[in-house]
């Protein structure tokens, strides 16, 4: 017969219960009546920061702010360059497409700069996100309602364009 004692049951219940907190948090963190294809800007749930604005998303896009403050690094993650969230993410925050963009990576690449890693599908950035330390990704507002996303805080939300 297996004893447990009613502290320790709880401390259990506790860890198992924080992942779905988290992963129905980031949903009902997006503003009520945001739409479906606005952009939601998602960071790990161990990020310092609580919010970004979007001048510190374009830091961070363009490489140019590589560490969160307390000194962790920033893992930015896009979706391929076809991808039309990929499109409406740098338009809106960027202020280029990914092919103008793909000159000012070039450039830097020759200074031992690369870009932000890329990532097939919004679910493996969510995986991504929530998997690593410092990470930083974009899914629309309705991938992240329908995903269960355990270690995942919206950052910002940008509405559609």
């Amino acid at each position: 017969m297996v004893r447990l004692r009613v502290r320790d049951l709880l401390t259990a219940l506790a860890a198992l219960a924080a992942p779905l907190a988290l992963a129905r948090g980031a949903a009902a963190q997006l503003p009520a009546g945001a739409a479906d294809s606005a952009i939601a800007v998602v960071a790990n749930a161990g990020v310092p920061a609580r919010a970004l604005s979007r001048a510190e998303l374009r830091r961070i896009y363009l490489m140019r702010q590589r560490y969160w403050r307390g000194g962790q690094r920033v893992e930015p993650v896009n979706l391929p360059a076809a991808s039309p969230l990929r499109s409406s993410f740098s338009r809106e925050v960027l202020g280029r497409s990914p092919r103008e963009l793909a000159s000012y990576w070039n450039d830097l690449y020759f200074h031992g700069t690369e870009p932000p890693s890329t990532l097939d599908s919004e679910q493996a950035v969510l995986l991504f996100v929530a998997r690593t330390s410092g990470a930083l990704g974009y899914v629309r507002a309705g991938t992240l309602r329908d995903a269960q996303a355990p270690g995942v805080r919206v950052v910002l939300v940008l509405p559609p364009s």
